[in-house]
């Protein structure tokens, strides 16, 4: 080409000619290998532009552009599909419109930050208002160059966090829940705790005010003495009175069972003698009511393993109700057999009043501790019933009721699981214990009860039974009279006005030797075991037996 420029026409020879039309051919290969090769690079950068749409579109995740006001300039059809909106009618909207108005000044704090940064990223986690269901975005945005027209553009990651928001509400939810658990359990616990200490004081000045009535009445050398007329009187207040610490004890069983403390001293038992001691501790009831009792003992295994008290307990109130329920001249069947899975079936059956269908299902429902249907008038609270069940749970067995109807008899069935095997109780020939010397017979009594009637009345019928006792109302009064004067007894009620008889005994043993017999209100289990460790030889419940003070105190000097 450069060489057409200098040559003249005239001076274009054939040689020369040749040479130009080469060298203009190649020039025009050139140029059609260029232009191949932009057209190429056309379609390359076509198809990565459309691969680039593609990945933006579809990523998984929505990308979006806007200016540092928060108007949205360019958005993928994944951030789309989050807003829940067409994508050509977001385009020049402000991000605000889609977000609630609690979570707006969020997004401003944010915008200013995306301002300030120069390469680094902030975050923000928005709920938006797209309508039900609710979701939530996070944004991840970080500030652009500027473009051609100088504008500055924040890109944005918009991310869809709902999933995660949801199974955190849910984590929160479930963290409250457990917490309302624990507070509603520690509520019931306190509850529970508090209604058990009420039941528990509730009883002991209950009892307290009976300890006098019982002192007295119970007192067999006093009541020899007695008119004949005023006999009869005497057993009315002394079966009423049993029956009102009949009543508190049951109240007290109730709320053991209900809260799974009834404890057992489980041993070897015969249920057919506990049957037998039963039938004549309510001889008298079966008398003056005229009932008819027929035993009827053919299970060959009578022995369990349990709580000969307790089950004595179930046996007499089932036997109790069936001659209560039945009309004079009635008749009470108690029988024994084997039943299924090892068991000695006991079955009480009267024919008296019956019961309808929806009071035997009440009363068989498990884990219920009173029944829901009332029961007839002459039954009381039915709190026995209550009982029973949960002695004979606690033996691991079942109490069932049944009857065919009003005016056509009940019948309890209880079983109780048989001893799996039974060890050797061979009673051994010799001494059991080492023989010590026989302690002195307590004669001098030191007697600490604040109550005054239980005190003056304990202290008259302990003197009358020729034992030298001293008073005492509170401990620094019972020290002070045991520093003063020797004894060989303290009898001492547990809840005093200045402590507790268990600090008092504690004190005395800690002078001198002496034998302490203890006298509560509070007879629980756990109470028994308090004054043992305490350094008491028994424990009393009141209101006390005085035979049974009287031969406590006899049992402590053997």
């Amino acid at each position: 080409m450069d060489r057409l420029r200098y040559l003249h026409p005239d001076e274009i020879g054939p040689s020369e000619l040749t040479e130009l039309l080469h060298d203009l051919q190649v020039q025009q290969e050139e140029l059609t290998a260029q232009n191949s090769q932009l057209i190429e690079t056309q379609h390359a950068l076509e198809e990565s532009r459309d691969r680039y749409v593609d990945l933006y579109d579809f990523a998984p995740i929505g990308f979006m552009t806007i200016n540092i006001s928060g108007i949205i300039r360019e958005i993928n059809l994944t951030g789309a599909t989050l807003l829940r909106k067409e994508r050509h009618k977001i385009i020049g909207l402000p991000f605000t419109t889609f977000i609630t108005s609690t979570d707006k000044p969020h997004f401003s704090e944010h915008l200013r930050l995306c301002r300030q940064l120069e390469r680094s990223s902030a975050t923000v986690e928005l709920e938006l208002n797209t309508g039900e269901p609710t979701s939530w975005a996070q944004l991840v945005t970080r500030r652009d160059q500027k473009d051609l027209a100088g504008r500055s553009s924040l890109l944005t990651a918009v991310i869809d966090i709902t999933e995660r928001k949801r199974l955190e509400q849910e984590r929160r939810e479930a963290e409250d829940s457990r917490d309302r658990l624990v507070r509603d359990r520690e509520i019931a616990r306190a509850r529970a705790d508090a209604k058990d200490h009420f039941l528990a004081t509730l009883s002991h000045e209950l009892r307290t005010p009976l300890t006098p009535i019982m002192a007295t009445i119970s007192n067999s050398r006093l009541i020899a003495l007695a008119p004949e007329p005023l006999l009869g009187a005497l057993h009315t207040v002394r079966r009423n009175l049993d029956l009102e610490v009949r009543l508190i004890d049951d109240l007290l069983d109730v709320t053991r069972i209900s809260r799974d403390r009834l404890i057992l001293a489980k041993e070897r038992v015969n249920v057919h003698v506990i049957l037998k001691e039963v039938v004549e501790m309510l001889a008298d009831e079966i008398r003056s009511h005229g009932i008819q009792v027929v035993s009827t003992f053919e299970a060959p295994t009578e022995w369990v393993i349990g709580d000969s008290t307790r089950l004595r307990q179930v046996f007499w109130n089932l036997l109790g109700n069936a001659i209560k329920f039945s009309r004079p001249g009635g008749r009470v069947t108690l029988t024994s057999a084997s039943g299924p899975g090892g068991v000695i079936q006991v079955s009480v059956t009267d024919t008296g009043a019956g019961m309808d269908e929806t009071l035997v299902d009440s009363i068989n429902e498990r884990g219920q501790i009173l029944p829901t249907m009332p029961l007839p008038s002459a039954s009381g609270l039915g709190l026995g019933l209550a009982i029973c069940r949960g002695v004979v749970d606690a033996h691991g067995g079942t109490l069932r009721a049944m009857s065919k109807g009003k005016e056509h008899g009940s019948t309890f069935v209880v079983q109780i699981p048989i001893a799996a095997y039974l060890e050797r109780w061979d009673r051994p020939t010799g001494p059991t214990e080492p023989i010590h010397d026989k302690p002195t017979r307590p004669r001098r009594i030191l007697l600490v009860e604040d109550h005054q009637d239980s005190a003056d009345t304990l202290s008259e019928l302990l003197m009358f039974h020729d034992y030298d006792v001293s008073v005492a109302r509170t401990i620094e009064e019972a020290v002070s009279i045991a520093d003063a004067k020797d004894f060989d007894l303290v009898i001492s009620d547990i809840r005093l006005p200045d402590g507790s008889g268990l600090d008092l005994l504690r004190r005395l043993k800690s002078n001198r030797p002496i034998r302490g017999i203890a006298i509560s209100g509070f007879g629980t289990e756990q109470d028994q075991r308090r004054s043992r460790e305490a350094g008491y030889e028994t424990h009393l419940t009141k209101p006390v037996d005085f035979d049974v003070l009287l031969g406590a105190i006899e049992r402590v000097g053997v």
